[in-house]
């Protein structure tokens, strides 16, 4: 109704209904909690007014002061684990955003082809060096293939 008026008040005023400013206050409270409701309805919430109206009365009350500082250090307490987890998150992020040389790579995979073919040539058990291959091309080389 709300998004109806003002799209209309501007192209027609005559149309509209012009608020009465007597009672003001608590018809746009009832207009709130009929939006709150409508809203967590249509996320599949069992909401009705009474529930909206309970939890504005809820959050109305005053706080004393050792309830705030309580708050305050829970706050400070969720917030310095955040930054510590950040913190830890950005280490790993600088140790997989290192920029390895293209010559090293280069170098690697020479290597690691060398070594894996005169593996395969010359050991004698074979099916445990092409699992021994298997797993590191899987678990390490990939990653520099990537």
């Amino acid at each position: 109704m709300r998004c109806l008026c003002a799209a209309w008040r501007p192209l027609w005023p005559e149309c509209v209904l012009q608020r009465n400013f007597e009672g003001f206050k608590e018809l746009e409270e009832e207009a709130v909690v009929h939006e709150i409701v409508s809203l967590g309805n249509s996320m599949g919430l069992e909401v009705d007014d009474n529930d909206v109206e309970e939890l504005v009365e809820e959050h109305s009350k005053e706080l004393s002061t050792e309830e705030l500082h309580e708050l305050h250090k829970e706050e400070n307490e969720t917030l310095k684990r955040s930054l510590t987890s950040e913190e830890s998150g950005e280490d790993e992020d600088k140790e997989e955003s290192r920029i390895i040389p293209a010559k090293d790579l280069k170098d690697a995979f020479f290597c690691w082809s060398k070594l894996s073919k005169l593996a395969e040539d010359y050991h004698p058990d074979v099916g445990s060096v092409e699992k021994a291959i298997s797993v590191f091309n899987d678990t390490v080389m990939n990653y520099f293939w990537k």
